[in-house]
């Protein structure tokens, strides 16, 4: 209840608007020093994505920030927390649960690793270092009602280190001239999501006995299309902050001494921007993965194995009644408002949004307005088929595609994101944009991760936009 009021107190404010117009009086003298002074930044600071390997373009930060409140805050953070807690003791039953495997599919070749290197289970704590995006609209004055989950990333997270050096710049450059505007307010940064990053990775290392706390930031170190260079100037941060880091490939990591070393230093934890699957492809090509295998089985991972089920399909165990037994009442109470509709697609039989019994394909092709099709595992948007976009062929091509491979995509409810105009930093036209806000919820605070695009696909490395997030109070 106090989550809406505060919201409603400060949705009558329509901040957006006001901090809007404050900028488009500005005159373009401050529109160009504003520009060249984010393009610096951007080149100093790596704020950049990698078109390919020789091409780099950087990433666009809108001039708007968002205002989230004390209670949205609070709200998400401790929702975060209790679903962690709680998928995390579902999860490490994964191997003697067929209802869960069957709803978090793996390959054949995943399993016999797991099976492997945890005969006895997944080892105690699991950190799970995630970021759940949704389609919050911070000026909706009934947001706690209309927020949903829209998807899981809980390895290698994006963004943690664009998103705080945006909202720095945002505080440099632009808060000045909404001072006025913000002065019945108080208004202040974020947190910064590598420094909730540090101290989880402090406080697992402690757990597990390590007297220090190195940290090998771990990542195929190929370069590729779309990519960005987050965890090299992650590692550089924590260096800032007094950790010993690296950033390297897998298969510079070895086995010495019973001890995870690069070169000659040796390793208490891995940060990992890496799936099982990768390892498994490095281990079949002729790579040595031995290092890896060694910190999962020592528990020197984040995130640990349970963050390996960041599937789409996560949103089924969460909102099919099927699996309501998992969960306490509470816990259900919760998920029925704040987890979409969504299905693995296979020819099945299930419960349709409305509760009702359907044959899965042919519900999902009568109602391409209200569905989009994802890919259970990929990120990044690809091959994202948002129905109400979609022409009918289009959905059918997908639906067939989906069938021919089944359990490897999901169906899920159609979700409307907040759309609000933007200025172009050059043009200073105005462009609608859609808005998500993803959360990083720690026992030490709540970062987020603001993103905007023109299309409803929005990712950075499709070309969106930074949203830099301030907490208002």
């Amino acid at each position: 209840m106090s989550a809406t009021n505060s919201s409603k107190r400060f949705a009558r404010e329509h901040w957006h608007d006001k901090l809007l117009e404050v900028l488009r009086q500005q005159p373009p003298q401050w529109w160009r020093q504003t520009l060249e002074r984010f393009n610096e930044a951007s080149a100093r600071e790596g704020i950049v994505i990698y078109a390919d390997p020789a091409t780099l373009q950087p990433v666009r930060i809108q001039r708007v920030p968002w205002l989230l409140t004390r209670a949205q805050a609070q709200y998400l953070h401790i929702f975060g927390m209790r679903l962690r807690r709680a998928l995390n003791r579902l999860l490490r039953t994964y191997f003697d649960d067929p209802a869960i495997q069957a709803v978090l599919p793996l390959s054949e070749d995943e399993r016999a690793w797991l099976s492997a290197l945890f005969p006895k289970g997944f080892p105690e704590p699991m950190p799970v270092f995630e970021r759940l995006d949704t389609n919050l609209g911070v000026e909706d004055p009934h947001w706690a009602d209309h927020l949903r989950v829209l998807e899981w990333n809980s390895v290698g997270v994006g963004c943690l280190h664009f998103m705080p050096v945006a909202n720095q710049l945002i505080a440099d450059h632009v808060l000045p001239v909404l001072q006025e505007t913000l002065a019945s307010a108080s208004c202040r940064l974020s947190a910064d999501p590598r420094l909730l990053l540090a101290r989880l990775l402090k406080t697992h290392a402690k757990a597990i006995g390590r007297q220090t706390c190195v940290v090998a930031f771990v990542e195929r170190r190929e370069a590729s299309p779309g990519g960005a260079d987050e965890m090299l100037r992650m590692s550089e941060f924590l260096k800032v902050k007094g950790f010993q880091a690296v950033c390297v490939d897998p298969r510079e990591l070895e086995v010495r001494n019973g001890e995870v070393v690069c070169r000659d230093l040796v390793v208490d934890l891995i940060y990992r921007d890496f799936m099982l699957n990768e390892i498994i492809s490095i281990e079949k090509h002729g790579g040595t993965v031995s290092a890896i295998k060694h910190a999962f089985q020592r528990n020197q991972v984040i995130s640990a194995l349970t963050g390996e089920f960041d599937h789409k399909s996560l949103l089924e165990f969460c909102s099919n009644p099927e699996f309501s037994r998992y969960f306490t009442p509470a816990q259900r109470r919760a998920l029925a408002t704040i987890a979409p509709w969504t299905r693995l697609m296979r020819q099945r039989k299930t419960t349709a949004a409305a509760g009702e019994d359907v044959d899965l394909p042919a519900y999902v092709r009568a109602n391409r307005e209200r569905l989009i099709l994802k890919p259970n595992r990929s990120y990044g948007g690809q091959d994202v088929v948002i129905g109400p976009d979609a022409t009918q062929a289009v959905w059918e091509e997908a639906i067939g595609k989906a069938l021919e491979h089944p359990d490897t995509w999901v169906v899920q409810a159609f979700i409307p994101l907040p759309c609000v105009p933007f200025p172009d930093p050059v043009s200073r036209e105005l462009v609608n944009e859609f808005v998500t806000v993803g959360f990083v919820a720690t026992p030490d605070g709540i970062a987020f991760v603001g993103r905007s695009s023109r299309e409803r696909i929005v990712n950075v490395s499709r070309g969106g936009s930074l949203v830099p997030i301030f907490l208002i109070a």
